[in-house]
């Protein structure tokens, strides 16, 4: 998996940058929220592969945690609103049945939503609102249909430096499942752009517990590819496929 991870970022290297927490399908770093906003009219279909360090411990097939990925749609119809719905696959024997073959047979759906009540300026950074299974079920995730429960604030301040664009994050998240309380609090991360290569965006962030490190770029100019490593050792990655209809 280092090297797959290695050679994602080697591509990102020759490729033309984006912005996405690409696992949710949505504008941001890789597992942190930011407070930046895609055009209006951008869509987003695509697909991630999720270390199962990412998944609640609960999930579980045969009493082991698994690799999965997670597909999604979003659109931001306005350039002060994003929404988008993804779901991830879940392994475990058809139909439940212990002596059934094993596969991905189910999902867990969610909706997210990010508003952004100020948009970035000289002086003040750019300001989001939002969160992730917005609409999740309200049973104390019996029914397992909140995994990706969250809610956040995030902001977002870009400088200059010499050439270099450096984009500052720093936003306070809430996740609503217990399992998921190592990445409450404050979270934030470091975007950089070098001069010599503008569309790739280098990117170190802290999402609470761990400490991860990515890229992503567009390739032939509407796909977007990501490649990261949660707390420096675990890949994940995703492509999607973004076009402006307007």
């Amino acid at each position: 998996m280092r090297r797959l991870s290695l050679l994602f970022i080697l591509v990102t290297l020759l490729t033309t940058s984006l912005r996405a927490q690409q696992y949710t399908g949505m504008e941001g770093l890789l597992h942190v929220p930011s407070g930046e906003m895609d055009s209006a009219g951008v869509a987003r279909v695509g697909a991630h592969f999720i270390c199962k360090d990412m998944l609640a411990d609960y999930m579980k097939c045969d009493g082991e945690k698994y690799n999965t990925a997670t597909n999604y749609l979003s659109i931001t119809p306005f350039s002060w609103i994003e929404i988008g719905y993804a779901y991830t696959l879940w392994k475990m024997h058809k139909n439940l049945n212990k002596k059934r073959q094993v596969g991905f047979y189910s999902k867990d759906r969610y909706f997210s939503l990010r508003l952004q009540p100020l948009k970035e300026g000289k002086y003040w950074p750019s300001v989001v609102i939002g969160g992730n299974d917005v609409w999740g079920s309200d049973d104390g995730g019996e029914s397992k249909s909140s995994f990706y429960q969250n809610y956040f604030i995030a902001t977002t301040k870009h400088f200059d430096y010499n050439g270099w664009n450096i984009g500052t994050t720093l936003s306070y998240r809430k996740w609503k499942q217990d399992y998921f309380k190592k990445w409450n609090g404050v979270v934030g991360g470091v975007t950089v752009n070098p001069p010599f290569y503008k569309p790739l965006r280098v990117i170190a962030e802290w999402d609470g517990n761990e400490v991860n490190m990515g890229a992503d770029c567009t390739i032939f100019k509407y796909f977007l590819l990501q490649a990261s490593l949660l707390n420096m050792q675990h890949f994940c990655g995703g492509l999607c496929f973004r076009i402006n209809l307007l």
